[in-house]
């Protein structure tokens, strides 16, 4: 009994009191019910915890951490309309860096400061320079594939405020909409009219708000489309849906069986999407002209099957996770586990295998036909009512592994950026990794497919910044290969 009330006072002497303090950046305030996560940096001793602890700062903004044990630690703040904030941090929105309690530590205070996102701000002007009220404004990424990432609408006065947006590079661009004497606008870029081409890029920064981006949007005709909904064949009186996706928004326009009419619709590129009991269809058109006698079926769906194969194997009994993303014209879905059990609505859609270190998606293949394109480490595939994806997977994965080190020294939860790229391609950067190099200084990447990387260590990255990457090291990797990568951590 002795001996086990002398274990639990030594565990309690050698550990440490975390508190600190949540502030805005700006204005000094503190940020109270503000989520701040502890987490170690991964250990080469096999029975080290690095589970995350999670907390929530007071009503004052504090926060207090007990018997936190000694180690490499990073610290991090979250909350809704802020960027995260780390620790040790060279500037807002960029990584923190790790510090370590030592064993003889008895408190450590740690003061979080937190910046506000990005936000843009503007109005919607009619030919007479007076605001049109309640009209959409869209905010997309102006790295390619444009996609539709936010949204708003103008006052009465014709002014609009978008925030909750990252740093980077954004277009802008208004909807549709019909006026007060039934004419129409349609969608007008910022700063140049109805084409992507001529559109104007604007830069936001952490903490501010662009000011006075103003559209003109330009008046054209809205079109009408007509046409009969089928009822689902397998529960004809069951509820069906019908779904208009444009790159400005999609809309409801019918929830059940019969005719249907969708009015104000922007000429271009749409998508419908039916989906009803066990059924569902997809339909992608050209608006040019009202469009009448349209026949939407809503056919039957039937789960999907995935084939595991590995190669030099028929047949694996190997699997691993599947994501998915759904993407429409009006930008892409949250990625959520793919299920063999589940109904899918036919459409786009692009697939991610989590690998582990022992493989990697080297093909994947639907409905016995031509491999599916990959982009940025996903696979780009075009769903039907029924599916079935052959995956074959690699057992001859690269790896990347190194040393970051700092004036000879090692560094201690130092970020790795990693790049796969094609110099050749008008977007060089494919697919982007990150990791923290453990409580030795060392890193690794496991689980990559064959070709051209490039690693860089730094606490100032900004994945925007076209010339981040100008520092870092290149590396070819072949299959089976784990190539060696030493660093040296670059600093401002």
């Amino acid at each position: 009994m002795r001996f086990a009330v002398f274990i639990l006072l030594a565990l309690r002497a050698s550990a440490a009191v975390l508190q600190g303090i949540v502030t805005d950046d700006e204005t000094g305030n503190v940020l109270a019910r503000t989520t701040v996560t502890l987490t170690p940096l991964a250990t080469s001793k096999p029975a080290a915890d690095v589970t995350p602890l999670t907390i929530r700062s007071g009503d004052r903004g504090a926060f207090s951490m007990l018997s936190v044990r000694p180690g490499w630690y990073v610290l991090k703040a979250s909350r809704p309309g802020y960027a995260d904030a780390e620790a040790g941090q060279l500037r807002p929105g960029r990584p923190g860096m790790p510090f370590e309690i030592l064993p003889d530590t008895q408190s450590t205070f740690v003061q979080l400061r937190m910046k506000h996102l990005a936000a843009i701000a503007g109005s919607l002007l009619d030919e007479n320079g007076v605001g049109l009220p309640d009209l959409p404004v869209h905010v997309y990424t102006a790295r390619r594939p444009v996609r539709r990432i936010a949204e708003g609408k103008t006052d009465d006065r014709g002014v609009y405020r978008i925030g909750g947006l990252d740093p980077g590079r954004y277009l802008v661009r208004s909807g549709p909409g019909q006026l007060e004497d039934s004419s129409g606008v349609i969608p007008t870029y910022y700063k140049f009219g109805l084409a992507l081409e001529t559109a104007e890029a604007v830069t936001l920064r952490l903490g501010e708000t662009l000011p006075d981006v103003v559209i003109r949007p330009q008046s054209g005709k809205l079109l009408t489309l007509r046409g009969i909904l089928s009822p689902s064949p397998r529960r004809p009186d069951a509820p069906v849906r019908l779904t208009l996706i444009t790159d400005t928004g999609r809309r409801l326009t019918a929830s059940s069986a019969g005719p249907f009419e969708i009015p104000n619709v922007p000429p271009g590129p749409i998508e419908l999407v039916a989906d009803g009991f066990e059924c569902g269809s997809y339909s992608k058109l050209i608006m040019d002209r009202d469009m009448t006698d349209l026949r939407i079926g809503c056919n039957p769906l039937y789960p999907p099957a995935v084939d595991w194969l590995v190669t030099g194997r028929p047949r694996a009994s190997i699997t691993y996770p599947l994501l998915a993303r759904r993407v429409d014209l009006d930008g892409a879905s949250a990625p959520r586990v793919f299920r063999t059990n589940e109904l899918i609505l036919p459409g786009h859609y692009e697939l991610m295998v989590q690998t582990g270190p022992k493989h990697y998606a080297q093909s994947m293949r639907m409905n016995f036909a031509g491999t599916v394109t990959r982009e940025d480490g996903w696979f780009g595939a075009d769903f039907g009512n029924q599916v079935r994806l052959a995956i074959t997977l690699s057992e001859t994965p690269a790896a990347v592994t190194g040393l970051v080190t700092a004036n000879g020294k090692p560094v201690a939860g130092a970020l790795v950026f990693m790049e796969l790229f094609n110099q050749d391609a008008v977007e060089p950067r494919l697919q982007l990794w990150t990791a923290r190099s453990d409580a030795t200084g060392k890193y690794t990447f496991s689980g990559l497919t064959p070709g051209r990387y490039r690693l860089l260590s730094t606490f100032d990255f900004d994945p925007e910044d076209r010339f981040a990457m100008q520092k870092a090291k290149p590396i070819k990797l072949a299959d089976a290969e784990t190539g060696v990568a030493d660093l040296e951590l670059q600093l401002p």
